[in-house]
């Protein structure tokens, strides 16, 4: 905090003039506002009279048609003949809307506040989120959700199909069309087929085996037969920037007793969450109706050897929108209830370094009587 210098971060309670200064590759907030995407960064303002952006010359005619409506496009570079070039820019414009004070998001240049600050123009850092409304989606958001999650599930079932195609070898790993299965090989040829898609899939996780402990680990190396696969997939959408995401867990031939046992646990985790989730309930509450749940079959969280992590290690779920992982949080530290157009995953997961981990998500929009499975495929653990 900088209160000397007009910076200063407070809690959102009242109307304050916004300032996003992003691309919107970086900021969810700033393409949610103008409805433009550009690699660039470029400047988005609200006051209470005017909304708007300011592009280069080289974005403004794209930004005109493609800016929401009542979005007001500005084309920067006639502003900085006004400017000149030897005095920063957006203290000028700042001046020439009349606000002395802008409210910005926890992400914002430097440079920029401080030039602000320095002309005598207070900038207030908002905690997040910058924008509520954006927890709650609209029917359009809804659909366009939908439609990345169908995407999604068709990446899935190729996959499904690859494994069961697939023959083990003599040293037990999957070979198809005469090549070694590998992790790197069905992530390549998901991700090549969501770009022909008309959708970027990046770090989509395939791990097998005791890399599939860790959640986060995208996996390396062959497939085996007898060890759990976790398959994470998370592509969004080119045209309209909203992200699918869904997880299954596969094993090509007969599960150990285990790894069969932590599957059904994991399997009931999610049913019990499904069947909670709904307008007004507590969104700690699911996550804890979850972890119960595995915790009553026999899988308590807590470390093994070497401190290694294991049992339901993290939350049961996030928001899926403009970003892969926004509100609200379905975890035990989110008290505040689910609301009617959440979108939220929820992936209860078991983990064990000595073997792997299982996880399973669904994605949903909660309603008032419950919630709207966007997914449609089994889970099923055990491929023939």
């Amino acid at each position: 905090m900088r209160q000397n210098g007009k910076i200063s971060s407070e809690k959102q309670e009242t109307f304050l003039p916004k300032l996003i200064c992003a691309s919107s590759d970086e900021s969810a907030d700033i393409l949610y506002a103008s409805g433009f995407h550009a690699p660039d960064e470029f400047l988005y303002f609200e006051t209470e009279q005017r909304r708007g952006i300011v592009v280069s010359p080289l974005e403004y005619s794209r930004a005109c048609a493609e800016a929401k409506e009542g979005v007001e496009v500005i084309d920067r570079s006639a502003l900085m003949r006004e400017c000149g070039t030897d005095r920063p820019f957006l203290p000028f414009f700042s001046r020439r809307l009349g606000v002395p004070r802008w409210c910005v998001p926890e992400r914002f240049p430097l440079k920029t506040a401080i030039e602000l600050s320095d002309a005598g123009i207070e900038v207030i850092c908002v905690k997040a989120p910058f924008f509520p409304a954006r927890e709650c989606k609209t029917r359009e958001e809804i659909a366009a959700i939908a439609k990345s999650v169908r995407a999604t599930e068709e990446m899935m079932r190729l996959l499904h199909a690859m494994l069961a195609e697939s023959k083990v070898n003599a040293q037990g790993c999957l070979e198809l069309a005469g090549r070694v299965v590998t992790c790197e090989r069905l992530r390549a040829e998901i991700e090549g087929n969501f770009k022909r898609m008309g959708y970027t899939a990046s770090r989509t996780i395939i791990a097998c085996g005791v890399q599939s402990a860790a959640p986060h680990n995208i996996g390396s190396g062959p497939v085996r037969a007898g060890e759990v696969l976790v398959a994470d997939i998370f592509p969004r959408s080119d045209a309209t920037g909203y992200w699918g995401d869904m997880t299954r867990t596969f094993l090509k031939g007969r599960a150990p007793k285990h790894v069969l046992r932590a599957y059904r646990a994991v399997r009931k985790a999610s049913e019990t969450a499904l069947g909670m989730i709904r307008a007004g309930v507590a969104a700690s509450e699911v996550h804890i109706a979850a972890a119960k749940t595995m915790e009553e079959l026999g899988f308590r969280t807590g470390r093994k050897r070497g401190g290694m992590p294991c049992g339901f290690i993290h939350g049961l779920g996030h928001g899926v929108g403009l970003e892969i992982h926004e509100g609200p949080r379905v975890s035990p530290l989110n008290t505040r209830p689910l609301r009617r157009g959440n979108v939220v995953s929820v992936e209860p997961g078991l983990y064990d370094p000595d073997w792997g981990g299982i996880r399973l998500e669904d994605l949903v929009a909660v309603t008032g009587t419950g919630c709207r499975n966007f997914n449609t495929m089994e889970k099923e653990l055990e491929i023939p």
